[in-house]
């Protein structure tokens, strides 16, 4: 939360706010897996009018709506408590569908994906993790612990090409792909 305070995009933002064409014509959409809200509350800087946030746990409601409050958006952000792959309806059709850091954090990419573009009227825009050795290794290593912990969480590296055959499936291409540490923004754009 305090990194969310700070005036400026934070830096593992900024790849996310630039694919979703925060600026361009501000458009609308959800963020799915918003937890704190922060990319939401970075692109209001550059004018969407309209946001709603979808999370699948409500850890992060109280410290999301206290930050939402402090930027004086309340009035334009939504948010909702529901797992998106499931219950898609709860949310409206929008430009742009975004999914930052979330795709990991879900084990059926696939249903995430559907999803999505059945969301997005123009873009879908994911930050994903890489799929190098190095990455899977740490994946490997942190739901190692989680498991000796007994947390139920665990992470995902999922094929690249099986998400975004989902996208080509419903119509969407890759429009962008950028590089991130440790992973990739990709916007997928509704074929004309």
């Amino acid at each position: 939360a305090r990194q969310c305070r700070r005036p400026g995009p934070g830096p593992a933002r900024s790849a996310p706010a630039r694919s979703t064409g925060a600026g361009e014509h501000n458009p609308s959409g959800p963020e799915i897996g918003a937890g704190l809200a922060t990319l939401q509350l970075e692109r209001h800087g550059a004018g969407p009018s309209q946001a709603t946030d979808v999370e699948i746990i409500d850890n992060y409601q109280a410290t999301a709506r206290s930050l939402i409050s402090e930027h004086g958006v309340e009035d334009r952000v939504e948010r909702h408590i529901a797992d998106f792959a499931q219950q898609p309806d709860q949310v409206p059709v929008a430009d742009i569908v975004i999914m930052h850091r979330v795709i990991c954090c879900y084990p059926d990419p696939e249903a995430l994906m559907s999803a999505a573009c059945a969301h997005a009227r123009d873009r879908v825009a994911i930050t994903i993790p890489r799929e190098a050795w190095w990455v899977r290794l740490a994946f490997w290593g942190m739901n190692v612990w989680l498991r000796t912990r007994r947390i139920a969480f665990r992470g995902y590296v999922h094929q690249h090409a099986q998400i975004l055959a989902v996208a080509d499936t419903r119509g969407f291409h890759k429009a962008r792909h950028e590089r991130c540490q440790p992973g990739e923004s990709i916007n997928s754009q509704q074929c004309a």
